[in-house]
């Protein structure tokens, strides 16, 4: 009799089991679909705006950028899309206070079109802000409807949208996954967040294609041409350099902030802070650019990852104090973009310096191939600036399509995991003291 008893018990479990994995793998589906699209559209809306401040001066752009998000900011009554997003991404993931849903989708379409124009004014930002604010609500909107775990489905909506506007499906589920804390990692919804984002990523792809976002000459790396054995020694090295480098960033972004937030709260309010950054970064166009090598005179009014790959081809022609000099323009970029807490992405930012950082140790330690530094730093950077050393590992692999970087982009990123600490970039990352 208890031994049907238990069969009994087992049947149970195993249809309940499935039933629950067949509710979360629809949601996933859904989601990722419903985020594929619109990412598309998100990236309509980057390429209106670059186009539409094309037509105006360079230092203008970044000016009329942050004036529209402080207006956005003050008379929406929309602080929540100040800043990189991945602070209010983590609230949505581990709050257990409820949003309305009308807050919701003004958080959505305010973070939105904030992005999309100070991405289009020429400020360093990244993509991912929107994605992952966008995702979140999405799921947690759906979580409601369908009634699933709000937390899970945030995970697979950020995961979905992510993946799809880096072109990244398994980091950008990995990343999401990491994010919200800086020892831990969220399994629970790994595995329908890389269904969703794969999802997410196809959908995305059939309209702007399936080329690796980085696109660059790699013909230098191979096992032919690459001893991992006697690389050991310069990727630990490099890993120790890029982590006090992004220790040092981390502390003086974050006390900038802090100091700024501090200031202006009460009066005249948090609103202000992305005028004041706008103009900031339109003066330091208007100074820099003129004196800086005609090829990266565009990049610089106008970011995106052409970058890495016009820095890699270069690499040979570049004295390494112009790289010292890239360094500290980006540096300075960074600082007027993110710490002023415009509504920009950290990704593409952090992903800038560490192929800049990368190219600096490559060019003056590794000369025989300097351009694989470059792409170690793009993980390394990452890796250290947001305590998220597995989803940035992948992450390189994916946008250049390149797996035998696996093994030095590990050595590397986690290295500069390590030297960095435990603080991140991102405020808000929980410490899990029982795993």
């Amino acid at each position: 009799m208890s031994k049907k008893t238990s069969i009994s018990i087992e049947i149970e479990r195993t249809v309940s089991w499935t039933k629950d994995l067949i509710q979360i793998l629809l949601l996933a589906i859904i989601l990722g679909v419903i985020c594929g699209f619109i990412m598309v559209l998100f990236n309509y809306l980057l390429i209106f705006f670059q186009i539409t401040f094309s037509l105006l001066p360079y230092f203008l752009a970044p000016i009329l950028a942050g004036i529209l998000t402080s207006l956005l900011v003050k008379f929406g009554n929309l602080e929540e899309i100040l800043g990189t997003g991945s602070p209010e991404f983590i609230r949505e993931v581990t709050s257990s206070e409820e949003e309305n849903a009308s807050k919701r989708i003004s958080i959505v379409f305010g973070k939105t079109f904030a992005t999309s124009w100070t991405y289009g004014s020429g400020m360093i930002c990244g993509r991912e802000g929107p994605g992952l604010l966008i995702g979140a609500n999405l799921g947690a909107l759906l979580s409601e409807k369908l009634g699933q775990d709000k937390e899970d489905a945030s995970f697979i909506g950020a995961s979905a949208c992510t993946a799809a506007i880096l072109k990244a499906p398994i980091s950008g589920a990995l990343f999401c996954a990491e994010l919200p804390y800086n020892n831990h990692i969220r399994y629970k919804s790994l595995i329908p967040s890389i269904i969703a984002a794969i999802i997410g990523y196809i959908i995305f792809c059939l309209f702007f294609g399936f080329s690796p976002l980085i696109k660059t000459n790699l013909s230098s790396i191979s096992p032919d041409k690459v001893n991992y054995i006697s690389l050991l020694p310069f990727l630990i090295a490099f890993g120790v350099f890029v982590g006090i480098f992004i220790l040092f960033l981390t502390y003086f972004l974050r006390g900038l902030t802090s100091i700024l937030r501090n200031k202006l709260k009460k009066k005249p309010g948090l609103w202000i802070l992305p005028l004041i950054g706008g103009c900031a970064y339109g003066l330091f166009l208007l100074l820099t650019i003129p004196i800086i090598k005609v090829g990266y005179r565009s990049e610089l009014s106008h970011p995106d990852f052409n970058f890495i790959s016009i820095l890699t081809e270069n690499l040979g022609l570049n004295l390494l104090t112009f790289l010292l000099i890239l360094l500290l323009i980006i540096t300075i970029a960074i600082i007027l973009s993110i710490g002023t807490m415009n509504s920009a992405g950290i990704i593409m930012p952090l992903m800038f310096l560490g192929a800049i950082l990368g190219g600096v140790f490559g060019v003056f330690f590794y000369p025989e191939n300097p351009e694989l530094f470059v792409l170690l730093g793009i993980s390394a950077a990452l890796g250290a600036a947001t305590n998220n050393p597995i989803a940035s590992i992948f992450i390189i692999i994916e946008m250049t399509w390149v797996p035998l970087l696996f093994i030095p982009a590990g050595v590397a990123t986690i290295i500069a995991y390590i030297t960095s600490g435990p603080n991140s970039i991102i405020p808000g990352q929980r410490n899990i003291e029982q795993i």
